[in-house]
C-alpha cells in the first residue's frame, strides 16, 4: 500500500483535505465511517470518492463501505463516478476470480 498522500491524514486532530469545508478532524471522519449507514456516512464517502486521491481512500474507507452505500452515493460522485465504476467492476472481478 502507498503511504498517503499527506502525512496529515494520519494526524487524529487534522482536518483532512477532502473535509475542508466542514472542519471535520480526521478522528470525525473515521468514527463516522465506522458508525451506521445513514446521510452523514455518506456525505463522507462522496466527499471521499469525489475529492481525495484514490491511495487515501483506504485510509478511511473499504470496499465494504463502498459498496453498501453505493446505490446512494453513485449519482453524486460527478466526474470522479466512471473512475470509481471502473475500480469497482476490476474489483469484483477479482474477488469472483478468487473464490
Amino acid at each position: 500500500m502507498l503511504p498517503p498522500t499527506s502525512p496529515r491524514l494520519l494526524d487524529p486532530g487534522a482536518v483532512p483535505y477532502f473535509l475542508w469545508d466542514t472542519r471535520q478532524t480526521v478522528a470525525e471522519a473515521r468514527r463516522i465511517l465506522a458508525g451506521p449507514a445513514g446521510p452523514e456516512r455518506d456525505e463522507i464517502l462522496v466527499r471521499l470518492l469525489r475529492e481525495a486521491n484514490s491511495r487515501d481512500v483506504w485510509l478511511f474507507a473499504s470496499w465494504d463501505q463502498i459498496d453498501e452505500a453505493w446505490a446512494r452515493i453513485e449519482h453524486r460522485l460527478g466526474r470522479a463516478r466512471p473512475v470509481w465504476e471502473l475500480l469497482k467492476n476490476r474489483h469484483e472481478y477479482h474477488v469472483r476470480a478468487a473464490s
